[in-house]
């Protein structure tokens, strides 16, 4: 009993830290034809999206792929043994990383980071990536 509640207490914990996630996300190219880029979050709130980091996302990705290509980049940080790995679960993500930061390391189609270099991700896209939390 005590482990069934300390999973649905845990679970409702990481739900409440994912509350930064979008509504819905955002094509590249709507957001680089909005004058002020935002996502409207889970919480209610509304996070700009830095225009800078929109043109350096754009650099790397076809044009073509600009209205598939979904705003924010989710990385999905989860405990692995006793490490954090990030997941890059959207394969559009994971081919821009690939491209504009050089990592390739793949797990069944997955790309698989470090916190490490999660964090030259996060520097360069501060508002144009998030961060979720998985159980």
């Amino acid at each position: 009993m005590r482990d069934r509640f300390s999973d649905r207490a845990l679970a409702k914990l990481v739900e409440s830290i994912n509350r930064h996630l979008p509504q819905r996300r955002v094509s590249l190219k709507a957001l680089l034809e909005m004058d002020s880029p935002a996502i409207r979050a889970r919480d209610g709130e509304e996070y700009d999206i830095e225009r800078d980091e929109l043109e350096f996302i754009a650099r790397y990705v076809d044009e073509y792929e600009w209205d598939r290509f979904s705003i924010p980049i989710i990385l999905e940080m989860r405990n692995l043994g006793s490490e954090y790995v990030i997941y890059v679960r959207d394969r559009r993500h994971a081919e821009f990383i690939e491209k504009a930061f050089g990592f390739d390391r793949y797990v069944d189609d997955v790309m698989l980071l470090y916190v490490y270099e999660m964090q030259r991700i996060r520097r360069r896209l501060k508002t144009a990536s998030q961060v979720m939390f998985r159980v």
